[in-house]
């Protein structure tokens, strides 16, 4: 798949990307999946506990990108 330079797959909002600047590619995986919960939660017993635990590990995070999905709805 081509992809313009510079750019992320799946990852939409800016805490989201500042997040992976900061972190680095190792949380690729659980920003793409907190902006999908976000939109289209799914409620298995592993996608509610992968979600409550990145939430309790980082508020603000997850405050920050529902904020986001929020407002690009509207």
């Amino acid at each position: 798949m081509l992809r313009k330079p510079g750019t992320t797959p799946g990852i939409t909002t800016p805490a989201a990307l500042k997040t992976l600047r900061q972190h680095g590619p190792e949380t690729l995986s659980d920003l793409q999946f907190l902006e999908n919960w976000t939109t289209r939660p799914r409620y298995t017993a592993a996608s509610v506990l992968r979600a409550s635990q990145i939430r309790r590990t980082n508020p603000d995070l997850m405050n920050d990108i529902t904020a986001s999905m929020c407002k690009r709805g509207k």
